[in-house]
């Protein structure tokens, strides 16, 4: 019984560790990186659309999606529109040194227009 209470314990000092692990890395890439805007863009639309960025050159970029709709994800695509990775997120730290471009994926709430934002920031060392 013993074996099972240290690995249940374990298990979640792991995910606490893990927990904490991803908020200190936003707040350092908050903090110690001046946002500068590449792409910020918002606009009306209706019903299910999705936004693909031009091609970025290698560097470490935050990526913000929101507005009305729901960001059903985002995709970091290569140079010949393969998928490099996929966030279920609405705000992405990305960093590569080949250059890639961003698709944001949005949902419609309503039968209606509604408004899509996009904000792609290169993330420059203060």
């Amino acid at each position: 019984m013993g074996l099972i209470k240290k690995l249940i314990t374990g298990f979640l000092i792991l995910i606490v560790l893990g927990i904490v692990g991803v908020f200190g890395m936003n707040y350092y890439y908050t903090h110690a990186y001046t946002q500068v805007p590449v792409e910020v863009k918002s606009e009306s639309v209706t019903g299910d659309v999705f936004y693909l960025s031009h091609v970025l050159d290698p560097g470490k970029y935050m990526i913000k999606a929101g507005g009305e709709g729901i960001v059903d994800k985002i995709t970091i695509l290569d140079e010949n529109g393969n998928v490099i990775t996929e966030s279920d997120t609405d705000n992405l730290i990305y960093s590569s040194s080949n250059p890639f471009q961003v698709r944001i994926d949005y949902k419609a709430t309503t039968s209606g227009q509604y408004t899509v934002k996009v904000g792609i920031y290169k993330l420059v060392k203060k």
